[in-house]
C-alpha cells in the first residue's frame, strides 16, 4: 500500500507536465485535448478489465487478481485526471488574466 502514494504523485506530475505543455504550445484544441484522450481510454481499458472483459486471472492467494490490478491503476489514473483538470485550470487563469 504504500507504494500506491509515490505513484500516485508520479502519475499527477507526470500528466499535469504534459497537459500544461499541449495548453501552452498547441495552436488548436483538439492536439490541447491529446492527454485527455490517451488518459480515457486508458480509464475505459481499465474498467473494462476491471469488469473481465479480457478474461479472468486466477490468483491463487488474492483470487480475482485483474479487479485488484485494475481498481489500483484506476486510483492512480484518477489523480492523473485532477492533474489534467488542474493544467486546464492554469491555462484557463492566464488566458483570462492576458485580457
Amino acid at each position: 500500500m504504500p507504494l500506491i502514494i509515490p505513484l500516485m504523485a508520479v502519475c499527477f506530475i507526470i500528466d499535469f507536465a504534459v497537459q500544461s505543455l499541449f495548453c501552452f504550445k498547441a495552436k488548436r484544441f483538439a492536439v490541447k485535448l491529446i492527454p485527455v484522450y490517451v488518459s480515457a481510454v486508458l480509464a475505459l481499458l481499465l474498467a473494462l478489465m476491471f469488469f473481465r472483459a479480457f478474461g479472468m486471472w486466477n490468483v491463487e492467494i488474492l483470487g480475482n487478481g485483474q479487479e485488484l490490478v485494475a481498481g489500483f491503476l484506476l486510483i492512480i489514473l484518477g489523480f492523473g485526471f485532477i492533474g489534467d483538470i488542474i493544467a486546464w485550470a492554469l491555462w484557463f487563469a492566464c488566458v483570462k488574466t492576458k485580457k
